[in-house]
Protein backbone atom coordinates (compact mmCIF):
# COMPACT_ATOMS: atom_id res chain seq x y z
CA UNK A 1 0.00 0.00 0.00
CA UNK A 2 1.35 3.67 -0.70
CA UNK A 3 2.02 5.79 2.17
CA UNK A 4 -0.03 8.11 0.54
CA UNK A 5 -3.19 5.94 0.57
CA UNK A 6 -2.83 5.36 4.24
CA UNK A 7 -4.57 7.48 7.04
CA UNK A 8 -2.80 9.87 9.40
CA UNK A 9 -3.74 7.53 12.63
CA UNK A 10 -1.73 4.65 10.86
CA UNK A 11 1.08 6.57 9.88
CA UNK A 12 1.69 8.18 12.82
CA UNK A 13 1.12 4.63 14.79
CA UNK A 14 3.71 3.05 12.76
CA UNK A 15 6.43 5.40 11.30
CA UNK A 16 8.84 7.14 14.32
CA UNK A 17 8.61 10.77 14.21
CA UNK A 18 5.84 10.68 12.26
CA UNK A 19 3.81 12.84 14.58
CA UNK A 20 6.40 15.70 15.28
CA UNK A 21 6.55 15.72 11.50
CA UNK A 22 2.83 15.92 11.11
CA UNK A 23 2.56 19.26 13.99
CA UNK A 24 5.46 20.69 11.98
CA UNK A 25 2.92 20.71 9.02
CA UNK A 26 -0.22 21.68 11.02
CA UNK A 27 -1.73 17.99 9.86
CA UNK A 28 -4.90 17.04 12.45
CA UNK A 29 -3.55 13.31 12.71
CA UNK A 30 -5.20 13.17 16.01
CA UNK A 31 -8.90 14.31 15.53
CA UNK A 32 -9.00 13.69 12.08
CA UNK A 33 -6.90 10.98 11.82
CA UNK A 34 -8.59 8.71 9.56
CA UNK A 35 -8.12 11.00 6.64
CA UNK A 36 -5.53 9.36 3.39
CA UNK A 37 -2.72 11.19 3.73
CA UNK A 38 -2.76 12.79 -0.02
CA UNK A 39 -5.99 14.16 0.75
CA UNK A 40 -4.65 15.84 3.60
CA UNK A 41 -1.49 17.06 2.11
CA UNK A 42 -4.06 17.83 -0.77
CA UNK A 43 -6.19 20.23 1.43
CA UNK A 44 -3.49 22.01 3.61
CA UNK A 45 -1.95 23.17 -0.28
CA UNK A 46 1.24 21.40 1.15
CA UNK A 47 4.35 20.68 -1.21
CA UNK A 48 3.79 16.98 -1.90
CA UNK A 49 7.52 16.27 -2.67
CA UNK A 50 8.79 17.75 0.40
CA UNK A 51 6.82 16.03 3.15
CA UNK A 52 7.12 12.60 1.59
CA UNK A 53 10.92 13.06 1.37
CA UNK A 54 10.62 13.66 5.14
CA UNK A 55 8.39 11.04 5.58
CA UNK A 56 10.55 8.34 3.51
CA UNK A 57 13.53 9.34 5.59
CA UNK A 58 11.67 9.00 9.15
CA UNK A 59 10.29 5.50 7.64
CA UNK A 60 14.39 4.69 7.18
CA UNK A 61 15.43 5.52 9.91
CA UNK A 62 15.61 2.97 12.79
CA UNK A 63 14.04 3.89 16.04
CA UNK A 64 13.94 1.32 18.80
CA UNK A 65 12.00 3.51 21.19
CA UNK A 66 8.67 3.57 18.65
CA UNK A 67 5.82 1.64 19.74
CA UNK A 68 3.05 0.64 17.53
CA UNK A 69 -0.25 0.48 20.20
CA UNK A 70 -2.04 -0.60 17.25
CA UNK A 71 -1.00 -3.66 17.97
CA UNK A 72 -1.05 -3.85 21.75
CA UNK A 73 -4.14 -4.82 24.48
CA UNK A 74 -6.66 -1.84 25.47
CA UNK A 75 -5.51 -3.11 28.62
CA UNK A 76 -1.90 -2.02 27.75
CA UNK A 77 -2.90 1.09 26.45
CA UNK A 78 -4.98 2.25 29.08
CA UNK A 79 -2.37 1.81 31.42
CA UNK A 80 0.10 3.36 28.87
CA UNK A 81 -2.17 6.83 28.43
CA UNK A 82 -2.62 6.92 32.64
CA UNK A 83 1.20 6.77 33.38
CA UNK A 84 2.40 8.84 30.66
CA UNK A 85 -0.19 11.16 29.62
CA UNK A 86 -2.54 11.73 32.54
CA UNK A 87 0.17 11.81 35.42
CA UNK A 88 2.21 13.99 32.92
CA UNK A 89 -0.23 16.56 32.20
CA UNK A 90 -1.02 17.06 36.17
CA UNK A 91 2.82 18.06 36.32
CA UNK A 92 3.05 19.68 33.10
CA UNK A 93 -0.17 21.70 34.03
CA UNK A 94 1.41 22.49 37.61
CA UNK A 95 5.43 23.76 36.26
CA UNK A 96 3.60 26.00 33.58
CA UNK A 97 1.52 27.61 36.07
CA UNK A 98 4.05 28.15 38.46
CA UNK A 99 6.37 29.45 35.30
CA UNK A 100 3.70 32.01 34.35
CA UNK A 101 4.35 33.27 37.86
CA UNK A 102 7.35 33.83 37.76
CA UNK A 103 7.72 35.34 34.57
CA UNK A 104 5.31 37.86 36.01
CA UNK A 105 6.83 38.70 38.59
CA UNK A 106 10.13 38.76 37.81
CA UNK A 107 10.45 39.59 33.79
CA UNK A 108 11.13 43.23 33.31
CA UNK A 109 9.17 43.39 30.20
CA UNK A 110 6.25 41.66 31.46
CA UNK A 111 3.80 44.16 30.07
CA UNK A 112 4.37 42.04 27.16
CA UNK A 113 3.56 38.87 28.63
CA UNK A 114 -0.17 37.35 27.29
CA UNK A 115 -2.45 38.68 29.51
CA UNK A 116 -5.09 35.84 29.58
CA UNK A 117 -2.08 32.84 29.06
CA UNK A 118 -2.30 31.95 32.96
CA UNK A 119 -6.28 31.67 33.30
CA UNK A 120 -6.25 29.65 30.22
CA UNK A 121 -3.90 27.20 31.24
CA UNK A 122 -5.76 27.43 34.56
CA UNK A 123 -9.13 26.79 32.88
CA UNK A 124 -7.53 24.01 30.70
CA UNK A 125 -5.89 22.81 33.49
CA UNK A 126 -9.65 22.37 35.37
CA UNK A 127 -11.59 20.81 32.36
CA UNK A 128 -8.53 18.17 31.36
CA UNK A 129 -8.54 16.91 34.86
CA UNK A 130 -12.27 16.37 35.17
CA UNK A 131 -11.85 14.54 31.99
CA UNK A 132 -9.35 12.24 32.80
CA UNK A 133 -10.98 11.33 36.26
CA UNK A 134 -14.27 10.56 33.88
CA UNK A 135 -12.02 8.38 32.08
CA UNK A 136 -10.13 7.09 35.07
CA UNK A 137 -13.65 6.23 37.04
CA UNK A 138 -15.63 5.08 34.45
CA UNK A 139 -15.19 4.81 31.49
CA UNK A 140 -11.53 3.04 31.02
CA UNK A 141 -12.32 0.14 33.93
CA UNK A 142 -15.15 -0.43 31.32
CA UNK A 143 -12.88 -0.79 28.38
CA UNK A 144 -10.42 -2.70 30.40
CA UNK A 145 -13.32 -5.68 30.93
CA UNK A 146 -14.03 -5.63 27.76
CA UNK A 147 -17.26 -3.08 27.24
CA UNK A 148 -17.13 -0.06 24.86
CA UNK A 149 -19.95 1.93 26.05
CA UNK A 150 -20.89 4.42 22.78
CA UNK A 151 -22.58 6.95 25.65
CA UNK A 152 -19.17 7.64 27.79
CA UNK A 153 -17.20 7.32 24.57
CA UNK A 154 -19.00 10.20 22.92
CA UNK A 155 -18.74 12.51 25.65
CA UNK A 156 -14.98 12.17 25.77
CA UNK A 157 -14.73 12.09 21.95
CA UNK A 158 -17.07 15.94 22.31
CA UNK A 159 -14.51 16.94 24.98
CA UNK A 160 -11.48 16.06 23.15
CA UNK A 161 -12.80 18.46 20.64
CA UNK A 162 -13.17 21.42 22.86
CA UNK A 163 -9.22 20.47 24.19
CA UNK A 164 -8.21 21.07 20.58
CA UNK A 165 -9.64 24.13 20.66
CA UNK A 166 -8.07 25.13 23.78
CA UNK A 167 -4.43 23.77 22.41
CA UNK A 168 -5.09 26.44 19.37
CA UNK A 169 -5.87 29.35 21.84
CA UNK A 170 -2.70 28.27 23.51
CA UNK A 171 -0.83 28.57 20.17
CA UNK A 172 -2.31 31.76 19.38
CA UNK A 173 -1.71 33.23 23.01
CA UNK A 174 2.21 32.55 22.71
CA UNK A 175 2.75 33.41 19.07
CA UNK A 176 2.85 29.40 18.42
CA UNK A 177 5.34 29.17 21.45
CA UNK A 178 7.22 32.05 20.07
CA UNK A 179 8.80 34.07 23.13
CA UNK A 180 9.95 37.78 22.57
CA UNK A 181 13.48 37.94 21.38
CA UNK A 182 14.67 39.77 24.84
CA UNK A 183 12.91 36.99 26.83
CA UNK A 184 14.26 35.92 29.80
CA UNK A 185 15.22 32.34 30.54
CA UNK A 186 12.00 31.63 32.18
CA UNK A 187 10.04 33.09 29.73
CA UNK A 188 11.67 30.78 27.28
CA UNK A 189 11.54 27.85 29.51
CA UNK A 190 7.65 28.91 29.41
CA UNK A 191 6.97 28.50 26.38
CA UNK A 192 9.26 25.24 25.47
CA UNK A 193 6.79 23.50 27.85
CA UNK A 194 3.99 25.14 26.79
CA UNK A 195 4.85 23.88 23.08
CA UNK A 196 5.49 20.33 25.09
CA UNK A 197 2.13 19.86 26.49
CA UNK A 198 0.94 21.19 22.96
CA UNK A 199 2.53 18.22 21.58
CA UNK A 200 1.68 15.68 24.30
CA UNK A 201 -1.78 16.07 24.44
CA UNK A 202 -2.63 15.71 20.61
CA UNK A 203 -0.41 12.76 20.97
CA UNK A 204 -3.03 11.65 24.06
CA UNK A 205 -6.02 12.22 22.26
CA UNK A 206 -4.85 10.52 19.55
CA UNK A 207 -4.41 7.13 21.09
CA UNK A 208 -7.65 7.43 22.56
CA UNK A 209 -9.75 8.51 19.31
CA UNK A 210 -7.69 6.51 16.78
CA UNK A 211 -6.77 3.72 18.72
CA UNK A 212 -8.49 2.81 22.20
CA UNK A 213 -12.14 4.23 21.16
CA UNK A 214 -11.67 2.76 17.30
CA UNK A 215 -11.76 -0.83 19.25
CA UNK A 216 -15.89 -0.54 20.02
Amino acid sequence: MSVQTQTLSDIACTVPGATDLFNDYNLDFFLNGKQQLKVALANAKIDKAAFLFKLTNLEQAESKSHFNWQTQSPIKLVAHIIDNFHEKHRIQFRQLLHLCKVVQEKNPHKEYFPQHLESHLSQMRYELEEHMMKEEAILFPMIMKGFYPSGPISVMEAEHLEHAAALDKLSELTQQFTPPADADDNWRLLYTQTKQLYNDLKEHIHLENNILFSQR
